[in-house]
């Protein structure tokens, strides 16, 4: 008797398979599981979103008052009568550049943001820009229970990574097996077929039926969750991509695991322990490692740096502020006049010497985070897990690098700002404004106040989205093919002992 042909045996498998209540117990019950992923994660941007709504009003209701102010500092009043501390009044140009700036870098989400919390949880989405905070910004947060950060979010990106394997190692291992542990397999190996054939044609009926299942409860699990699909297509693409070729990677370890026939018992043992190993084990111990290794800078050592740099700076100010006037020639004359300049006009000329003293150790900070990230993406191929979870954050906006460059284009912001604002608070020491005739109680050293643009970040195209995940997943592919080969391969033979 004739081999069978693999499509026929494999038809057979498919029909055979999809009558399995096994098969859609466990889809379904995943496909739940994405489900309530998304919805966590768009629940969370939503508040966000609002969040950062409230924070627009806030600004506008801010200038508002400070415009209001600044009209009933105009009213005249006699001559004799005292001008309004500096501080209070908005109309002051060094006045309103330390006490009255109010603007806010925003990172908007991206249309695919439901597909994985990233960071987006513990990174701020917000940030306060005050022209004269150390390189930035002050970070805004909304209250959130600290365990709750510490045990993390269960998203999308959670259910794929983690428990989509799961999903495939109970498909595999128990319906491989079946066979196996009612005594059947011994009549299948009486037959003329041979095992790579019977166990290939199973793992791709069980394969066959459940990758389109999963891509379309992903699909409906982003829509449900409110995910703009059509204004993300290449993303979406990209990231049916990267899980079906993680579906294909998991497929090729449990036909590895089942290309010795074990029972159901054994497989789902061996199974269970190489996705505890990969997802978990493995990830812990490299984490010690790399944290053994290359531990990061001390945060105590730089607030004590900065303290102790903050000092000698306030020792040492009226030298710092001599030197940095004399080699301006628009300030000539005005060194006469730096004992009795407020200090809100000081800062425009120590807060940048503070920051180019701090500036190795900030640039040592720095330098570790591009190391750990550097790590972070080579470990993403050996640890295939990890690397799922980082492209998936990639194409739903909430990585590790879409944040830092939101506090890039931040600190670029509030230089932005000074750059505007520091030369006409350092102008008044040369030539102050004089009171208005009339008399006023504001000073009027700045008569438009509607002079600091609004934060607009900019984000990389889809494209640039999509090409930084495309060689993770052509890995992948390929580690799976290469795994479903190997497997098959190891079946060459039935097992004596059935």
């Amino acid at each position: 008797m004739s081999e069978p042909r693999f499509i026929d045996l494999f038809a057979w498998e498919w029909r055979r398979v999809g009558r399995t209540p096994l098969l859609w117990a466990i889809l379904l019950a995943l496909g739940a599981s994405f489900l309530w992923g998304a919805l966590n994660t768009a629940q969370l941007h939503q508040a966000q979103v609002q969040a950062q709504l409230r924070t627009r009003m806030a600004e506008v209701a801010h200038r508002a008052t400070v415009e209001a102010r600044a009209a009933a500092y105009h009213a005249p009043v006699t001559p004799d009568a005292p001008e309004v501390p500096y501080w209070q009044d908005p109309t002051n140009v060094s006045g309103f550049s330390q006490y009255f700036v109010y603007q806010h870098a925003l990172k908007p989400h991206l249309p695919l943001s439901p597909l994985a919390a990233g960071v987006s949880d513990i990174a701020p989405g917000r940030l306060e820009v005050k022209i004269n905070t150390l390189f930035g910004v002050d970070e805004s947060y909304d209250f959130e229970n600290p365990r709750g950060l510490a045990l993390g979010r269960f998203d999308l990106a959670f259910a794929l990574v983690y428990l989509l394997p799961v999903a495939l190692i109970l498909l595999f291992g128990l319906l491989v097996t079946v066979e196996r542990d009612r005594g059947m397999l011994r009549l299948v190996a009486a037959q003329s077929t041979g095992p790579q054939l019977w166990l290939g044609a199973r793992g791709a009926a069980i394969l066959v039926w459940a990758a389109p299942i999963v891509l379309i409860s992903l699909l409906a699990a982003l829509a449900m969750a409110g995910a703009a699909i059509t204004a993300a297509l290449p993303e979406l693409i990209a990231a049916l991509m990267l899980v079906l070729a993680y579906m294909l990677f998991w497929s090729g370890l449990a036909l590895l695991v089942l290309a010795r026939f074990p029972g159901s018992a054994a497989a789902l043992g061996m199974l269970a322990a190489i996705w505890a190993t990969l997802t978990i084990g493995v990830p812990l111990l490299g984490a010690a490692f790399v944290s053994t290794l290359s531990p990061p800078p001390s945060a105590i050592a730089y607030i004590d740096a900065q303290r102790r740099i903050g000092d000698a700076i306030q020792a040492d100010r009226d030298a710092i502020m001599k030197r940095a006037v004399a080699a301006r020639p628009d300030l000539e004359g005005a060194e006469s006049r730096l004992e009795t300049i407020d200090h809100a006009t000081r800062l425009t000329f120590l807060v940048p010497e503070t920051e180019r003293r701090l500036a190795p150790l900030r640039s040592a900070i720095m330098a570790h985070r591009e190391q750990q990230a550097g790590i972070a993406a080579i470990a993403g191929y050996l640890v295939p897990s990890l690397g799922l979870e980082a492209t998936l954050a990639v194409l739903a906006g909430t990585g590790d690098e879409r944040h830092h460059q939101f506090e890039a284009q931040a600190r670029a912001y509030q230089l932005r700002l000074r750059a505007i604002l520091y030369p006409r608070v350092q102008h008044e020491i040369a030539a102050p404004t004089p009171r208005a005739v009339p008399a006023t109680r504001g000073r009027f050293s700045l008569i438009d106040r509607d002079i600091l643009p609004a934060f607009a970040m900019t984000d990389r195209p889809a494209s640039a989205r999509v090409t930084a995940i495309l060689p993770f997943a052509i890995w992948l592919l390929l580690l799976g093919g290469g795994l479903i080969a190997l497997g098959l391969h190891r079946a060459r033979a039935w097992p004596r002992d059935l």
